[in-house]
């Protein structure tokens, strides 16, 4: 089921966002079951919002690529999705 994943990092500044995700852009894109990824700053840090084909794939990528680049400990928030349409 895909799945929208959203992780508020408090204290996380957009310098600090830019550098994490200039690092691991291309590792990101390639990696099976990815579909988007999305950022905004947020108060008191960033939020970044995710689409993956499973829950599954997104927990690893995350636990093995992005947990240990974070000044802080997160729990991502997983929404399964009704639908999905593209362009």
């Amino acid at each position: 089921m895909t799945v929208l994943v959203q992780n508020l990092v408090p204290g996380l500044t957009r310098e600090q966002y830019e550098g994490i995700a200039a690092a691991l852009r291309d590792k990101l894109v390639a990696t099976p079951g990815f579909n988007a990824h999305y950022a905004y700053e947020s108060e008191g840090g960033m939020t970044v919002v995710e689409i993956w084909e499973a829950a599954a794939q997104h927990d690893a990528w995350f636990d093995n690529n992005v947990r240990p680049n974070l000044p802080v400990e997160i729990t991502p928030v997983k929404h399964e999705l009704a639908n999905k349409v593209t362009a």
